[in-house]
């Protein structure tokens, strides 16, 4: 069998300058990001080299070159374990259509001895090799009805019964009998009088119109194709002792069935298999993703690699951060951003975390603690806010919304993080990933009265001096800066100190539609202050929607992670 450790593009679709992507031991690659960031093309990157059709032959088509640029090169590299190599020998497979040479394509194995510097120029590869670790592409549309179909030869139901009939092939006793089963199946049909005399009649037709040619025609019906034996079997679901028609499956029926299917293939006709999972989230509710997404982990833990892509949180898990991707586009080319465990720790470290407390053990663990699906969904946004509670996540929305920064639409996440001391902490993870945050606490010392959850919060960012920390966390007022918002002594005190009836509209929420719970009278609060009321907090929002706005440009290029700041 043949297993992946690294695949590499450059200059496909929206790939411009060269990408990697890691694929880490018993845990599967998930590619997040933005809608139209090149999650797909990383997918058809791998299915070039490593799906059903022969790469050695293709020839791209316009839309497949970078910018549309047909005169410039394609490079496609899949590396393996060096216990696992692809055939049993290669190392790597590279992939390249250089459309300035005589043979443009070129399609090459680099056994270990190649690839670690001797002289050579690859090797020939077979389908026999590839067979070893092949790719398999569950696409989101699912095309349930395309794939246990006969409709192509690349469908997965072809597939299956092409691997039966060469099975069978080889057993000419079962063969045989086989044969003489389906003549009398065949044979029971012709006992329905209605059938044979249609037979009879298409037959005397086509006699008569072929008469003066010099070949002749002959028709019947089959009960099997000679061809392949197995194509006469159709997949039959059923509930209970009932036979179901796949048109009426549901969705999410539809989807398990088709993920089933694969990974069953998978199992039993290769020893190596990269089994790709298209938003496996889509048509299921929030009980069966987590049911699905648990299921997925598991089949890497024995050995199969899958790869997803996603805009679920669900599938997002922190103890497999290693295989988590984040794909993004930075002036109109797709990159990727993935990291390690050390990575991520010396990070933390240049960040402000006590280095005697983050080490390479402990880091997965100390954040998988308090992961939730609310935190996760930040790898999906532009801009991650993170604020302590669920009053600044319910209340701030509607707030910057009336002056005029919708974040849902801009694709900022406002996310509770459950308290100050866990700001620095998801701060220094999704910077990790380049994700722009921005920090927003108040001064209230209730559960922080040596202050040190917000120091750690402003070292986070990347405050340094004593004495500038210590000013904003005697702040009593409402500060706005390009890093953080502080809200004085807490969030109610500064609202009612700069809108002038945000007491009053408080009472009301409480006496006059029973709403007894802080995060939402809050957003009470948040819903029925008026913009053209002239208090003073709306300028604070404004200003405060603009730090915001200044995050969501471009990402610039990244520097690595394990550099000191």
């Amino acid at each position: 069998m043949g297993k992946i450790t690294k695949l590499s593009i450059q200059g496909y679709r929206s790939i411009n300058e060269r990408i990697e992507i890691r694929f880490p031991l018993k845990q599967p690659v998930v590619l997040v990001g933005e809608n139209n960031a090149g999650k797909s093309n990383i997918v058809k990157a791998l299915q070039l080299v490593m799906g059903p059709s022969w790469p050695g032959s293709y020839d791209p088509a316009d839309h497949e070159f970078f910018a549309r640029d047909n005169s410039r090169p394609i490079e496609i590299e899949v590396e393996f374990d060096d216990s696992a190599l692809l055939g049993g020998k290669f190392k790597q497979v590279r992939w390249r259509y250089n459309p300035s040479a005589s043979d443009p394509v070129y399609f090459r194995g680099f056994d270990l001895d190649i690839y670690n510097g001797s002289k050579g120029n690859g090797r020939n590869i077979r389908s026999e090799d590839r067979d070893t670790c092949i790719c398999m592409v569950v696409e989101a549309e699912r095309s349930l009805q395309y794939h246990l179909s006969y409709s192509s030869k690349w469908t997965l139901l072809s597939r299956l019964m092409h691997r039966f009939h060469r099975a069978l092939s080889g057993n000419q006793a079962v063969k045989g009998e086989l044969e003489d089963l389906f003549r009398q199946v065949k044979s029971k049909f012709h006992e329905i009088q209605e059938f044979k005399g249609f037979l009879d009649g298409l037959q005397q037709e086509l006699s008569d119109l072929f008469g003066s040619m010099s070949h002749r025609l002959d028709v019947d019906f089959e009960a099997y194709n000679p061809v392949n034996f197995f194509h006469a079997l159709r997949l039959q679901a059923a509930e209970g002792n009932e036979p179901r028609t796949l048109d009426e499956m549901g969705t999410g029926e539809q989807q398990v069935l088709a993920l089933a299917f694969a990974y069953a293939y998978a199992k039993a006709f290769h020893g190596g298999i990269i089994l790709v999972i298209e938003e496996p989230e889509a048509h299921l509710h929030p009980l069966a993703q987590q049911w699905l997404a648990r299921r997925l982990r598991s089949r890497c833990e024995e050995e199969l690699q899958i790869v997803i892509t996603t805009h679920s949180p669900t599938f997002l898990s922190i103890e497999g951060l290693e295989g988590l991707v984040l794909v993004y586009k930075d002036k109109g080319a797709t990159h990727v951003r993935q990291i390690t465990k050390q990575e991520l720790v010396q990070h933390c470290i240049n960040h402000g975390a006590p280095r005697d407390r983050v080490t390479k053990s402990n880091i997965l663990p100390f954040y998988a603690a308090s992961a939730t699906s609310e935190i996760l969904s930040g790898f999906f946004a532009r801009v991650v806010v993170l604020v302590e509670g669920q009053t600044e996540a319910l209340a701030l929305p509607i707030l910057l919304r009336k002056v005029g920064l919708d974040v849902e639409k801009e694709g900022i996440a406002i996310l509770s993080v459950g308290g100050k001391g866990n700001l620095g902490k998801w701060y220094r993870l999704f910077t990790a990933y380049d994700i722009p945050c921005y920090v927003v606490f108040d001064n209230d010392s209730t559960d922080d009265r040596q202050a040190e959850k917000r120091r750690d919060a402003l070292r986070a960012i990347g405050m340094k001096d004593e004495q500038q920390i210590k000013s904003v966390i005697e702040e009593e007022g409402w500060e706005i800066s390009d890093s953080y918002t502080v809200f004085g002594k807490d969030y109610e005190t500064t609202m009612r100190e700069y809108f002038a009836k945000y007491n009053e509209l408080e009472q009301r929420a409480r006496e006059e539609e029973g709403i007894d719970t802080k995060p939402f009278v809050a957003r009470w609060v948040a819903e029925k202050l008026l913009k053209d009321s002239g208090d003073k907090g709306w300028d604070k929002l404004t200003v405060m929607a603009e730090k915001l706005r200044s995050k969501l440009a471009p990402r610039s290029k990244l520097t690595r992670l394990e550099d000191p700041v």
